[in-house]
């Protein structure tokens, strides 16, 4: 990486091209008029460095400030993911025969939703369709979550119960995930409708952030999106599956004699035990589990047969090599995949693992 020089370093060559120009050795007084014009110009000429050093890294996406990012993006047909509003199913109650206005506002602590469509109430209740009016994965709320009337409304209960979600509320793409994703349409070209395509395609949509496309039939492909890389809410709800496979299926992008279908992976629990650690102390412990964690959250399912350092099997060899990458000893390491031991397991193509017990004996 290009680091600009300093201010000093440019002056002592000011001083030098000049003292070599002269064929005479400037005098050292800091008011020698050389040295005076020396320390001025590198002032100025320092400006000048950072500029087309700022201006380098504007060129590849691996350093582009967002603005640029965005033109290398354009040149891809590629857009930074925007922020989505959470739609939300809610069950308001009160008086048969009363209307609820679209556009009346519902209220969850600093948010505010917006009422689609007017409803009627009938049997005592009406299911009411909300969105949020801020984007983003703040509006996002759990079922039997209650939403309250911003202003009273003759006949309507003042309370709505949440009851779905049609759709998950989603943040702007993060600026590292959309450098990725440029990084990756660069690295691999379109190639009407390969693995790396569909991979692609299902990284679009809002909240996915890794994405496995495997053949899982002759005119079948199966992709696996991921809305987290760590964390418990790695794998997307029905209702993100279902967008994923209605924007991967849509026409405009899949080959014409594929059937693409979107499913949800399956989140292996691994326990570990390890025996007679030396040195046996809380930091060493600590270190090993975040390791391990750390491991099993990179394991992933094999994409290509030929892929170079895959990560698809989860072994106690690689557990030992951890516990040693910390100085640390132990007599004896096993581990359970759910709850069925091995010393070494190879993830089936919709499996994911995660670090459930970790059990010091």
């Amino acid at each position: 990486m290009y680091t600009p020089p300093t201010i000093a370093e440019i002056k002592t060559q000011i001083i030098t091209d000049i003292e070599g120009s002269i064929g005479q050795t400037i005098p050292i007084l800091p008011k020698a008029f050389v040295r005076v014009l020396a320390t001025a110009l590198a002032g100025a000429l320092s400006l000048l460095y950072k500029y087309g050093g700022w201006n380098y890294k504007q060129i590849f996406p691996q350093t582009a400030d967002i603005d640029a990012l965005n033109l290398i993006a354009g040149q891809y047909d590629l857009t930074r993911i925007p922020a989505v509003s959470a739609i939300l199913t809610a069950t308001a109650t009160g008086e048969n025969g009363t209307i609820i206005p679209s556009g009346t506002i519902w209220i969850f602590g600093e948010l505010a939703y917006s009422q689609t469509a007017a409803v009627e109430i009938a049997l005592g209740t009406a299911t009411i369709t909300v969105e949020c009016l801020t984007d983003g994965d703040s509006g996002n709320r759990d079922n039997g979550d209650e939403l309250s009337l911003s202003s009273p409304i003759s006949g309507v209960d003042g309370i709505a119960t949440v009851a779905s979600t049609v759709t998950s509320g989603e943040d702007q793409e993060d600026i590292d995930d959309f450098r990725t994703r440029i990084m990756e349409r660069i690295q691999r070209q379109p190639q009407g409708g390969s693995t790396a395509d569909f991979v692609s395609w299902t990284r679009e949509v809002a909240g996915i952030v890794k994405a496995f496309a495997i053949r899982t039939a002759p005119g079948e492909v199966t992709v696996y999106p991921l809305q987290a890389i760590t964390g418990t809410a790695r794998i997307p709800n029905s209702s993100k599956i279902t967008e994923v496979q209605t924007y991967v299926s849509d026409p405009i992008r899949r080959p014409l004699c594929a059937d693409v279908i979107a499913a949800a992976m399956t989140e292996l629990s691994v326990n570990i035990t390890i025996t007679g650690l030396s040195p046996d102390d809380a930091d060493k412990k600590t270190e090993i589990e975040d390791a391990i964690t750390a491991y099993l959250y990179a394991a992933y399912p094999r994409q290509y047969p030929d892929e170079v350092d895959p990560t698809d099997v989860i072994s106690i060899a690689a557990i030992w090599a951890i516990i040693y990458s910390v100085e640390a000893t132990a007599t004896a390491v096993s581990m359970t995949v759910s709850a069925t031991p091995y010393t070494a397991y190879t993830l089936g193509e919709d499996e994911i693992a995660k670090l459930d017990v970790l059990t010091w004996a």
